[in-house]
């Protein structure tokens, strides 16, 4: 199991750790409601280092990925990014990832388990190009910084102001003689960036921006709570609430299609459900009663019909009453629907919702 560089700083914080990607990190700091309020009125600081980051290089990468991927990649000039999603020929889903475009190549951020089924997919299509995807897991320290008052801890971090970035577009800078690399990308709704710097400078980076935590409202915050945030967001995971049967239309991924870009794999699927103008399931947003939470795979009914199933489930600080994400028909969209959630035990009430819990 891999240790990130910040295990021992995380002990002395009180850090209680999970193993995920078989990487040991932080799941809380002992105090939820304060991590809590640090994502959503402060600042919070997570160490995220297990993230998947690829890197395309090649002198036919542009070309290459652009025919690839389901959004424009070839526009994208340094320092600019864009969200994407790597399809099937079905139209399935193979791997979601943000797409960051360096000078001379391509880094792509994803979940860690997205990594080998997009690298073994995409390796399958190369045949003369010169394009080459390089696994850069543990390469990289990776601090997730999100809040309204990220801009603020990092600009103190940094010396220096940061300009207003489009989201997925960064800036290349400097903190406590370390290069680190910024990225307005937001794991939980509203502001955020991504921190990239080398993996030994993240206890010199980490420290610099620890330094000026009063000033931001700033805590350090565990992968638990980052994902109640997420959840709250309406914001899907990959490996939970999308799936190698996944449609990116049926979750939300709007922002990951280009619908002018011509033909990528998976295209033709994606531009008929334009034409039909619907899917037939859609990821939603479900308001449960009762204090007991669902698990990945329960059973949505309306009222003796199953029609869906739970994806993922949360206490909501910010609605005080437990929410889930899922899957539902299309005859069941629309918000105020009541269903029920049927595990073991009573069947759970549950009314359909908009996406997000949390206005970001």
């Amino acid at each position: 199991m891999t240790r990130s560089p910040l295990y021992e700083l995380q002990q002395r914080l009180g850090a209680t750790f999970t193993e995920v990607a078989e990487w040991e990190l932080p799941q809380h700091f002992g105090a939820p409601q304060a991590e809590y309020q640090a994502l959503r009125h402060g600042v919070g600081l997570c160490d995220v280092s297990h993230r998947g980051l690829v890197r395309v290089s090649g002198k036919d990468r542009q070309r290459f990925l652009h025919a690839m991927v389901s959004n424009d990649t070839q526009r994208l000039q340094p320092g600019q990014g864009c969200y994407a999603t790597l399809l099937n020929v079905k139209g399935h889903l193979v791997a979601d990832f943000v797409v960051y475009a360096e000078p001379e190549a391509y880094l792509l951020e994803m979940e860690p388990q997205a990594v080998r089924p997009f690298v073994e997919t995409i390796d399958h299509f190369v045949i003369s190009e010169d394009a080459a995807f390089h696994d850069e897991g543990g390469v990289w320290g990776v601090l997730a910084v999100q809040g309204p008052r990220a801009a603020e801890l990092l600009a103190l971090g940094m010396g220096q102001e940061l300009p207003h970035l489009e989201p997925y577009a960064g800036i290349t800078g400097a903190m406590a003689g370390h290069a680190v690399r910024c990225i307005q990308h937001s794991y939980v709704g509203g502001s955020g960036y991504v921190l990239l710097t080398p993996m030994a400078a993240l206890p010199d980076v980490w420290q610099t921006l620890w330094s000026h935590r009063q000033a931001c409202d700033a805590h350090a915050v565990g992968l638990a709570m980052l994902d109640v945030a997420r959840i709250e967001a309406g914001i899907p995971l990959y490996g939970r609430d999308l799936t190698e049967e996944t449609l990116p239309l049926e979750a939300n991924l709007d922002t990951a299609i280009s619908y002018t870009k011509g033909c990528y794999i998976g295209q033709e699927v994606i531009a008929r459900i334009e034409a039909r103008g619907h899917v037939n399931r859609k990821l939603v947003g479900l308001l449960l009663e009762g204090d007991r939470l669902p698990e990945s795979g329960a059973t949505i009914v309306s009222p003796q019909r199953n029609v869906g199933w739970i994806t993922s489930a949360a206490y909501s600080p910010a609605r005080q009453q437990n929410i889930a994400l899922g899957y539902v028909r299309r005859e069941v969209l629309t918000p105020g629907t009541p269903l029920e959630v049927h595990m073991l035990g009573e069947p759970l009430s549950a009314i359909v919702t908009t996406l997000p819990f949390f206005p970001g």
